[in-house]
Formats: structure tokens, sequence, C-alpha cells
């Protein structure tokens, strides 16, 4: 999956400018289900008022590694109970629909 985007908002303020360039990142699917950076590249030229400048990166991800965990809740030297059915059951992320 190839997504392009750029973080926003520039910010021009009497203290500085922070710009930020347009990057694509490619994502590959893990697991059969999650989604995962694999690689991002950035070449733009950011305009500073001072002159522009031309930003190159490239980001590799690699050596994803599934990880684990077991958690106990406390509220007030209490353990909170869980729900009925999810104990030591993890759960996959939620996905939003838009």
């Amino acid at each position: 999956m190839k997504t392009f985007g750029k973080t926003v908002p520039d910010i021009r303020s009497k203290q500085g400018e922070n710009l930020f360039p347009k990057f694509t990142t490619w994502r590959e699917q893990f697991d059969g289900k999650y989604w995962f950076p694999t690689y991002t590249k950035v070449d733009d030229t950011l305009h500073f008022s001072t002159g522009d400048v031309h930003v190159r990166q490239i980001v590799k991800y690699e050596n994803y590694k599934r990880f684990g965990s077991n958690v106990r809740i406390t509220y007030e030297g209490k353990e909170v109970p869980a729900a009925p059915g999810q104990k030591d059951k993890p759960q996959p992320p939620q996905q939003q629909n838009k």
C-alpha cells in the first residue's frame, strides 16, 4: 500500500519557521492482517524566508518482531476485573472506517 502526505501545519512565526516536506510511505502486510511501514521517501524543497532548502531522505523499516505482554490494571490498590471473556485474550487493534 502506498500513501502520500505532508505533516501540517507549516509553522511561520516571529520565533522562526518549522516547515515539513511531502513524503511517500510504502506499507507491507505482516501476519496476513497488519500493515506496517517498510519504506519512506522524501524529496522536496522547503521554501524558508532565508532561501530554499532541498531535502532528500530515505527511511527503511525492517526486522519487525511480534511483541506481547501481560498487564494488570489496578485502581486505588484494587485490581480491576477483566471484561467477561477478555482475560488473557489479546485483542486485535480496532479499525476505523472513514
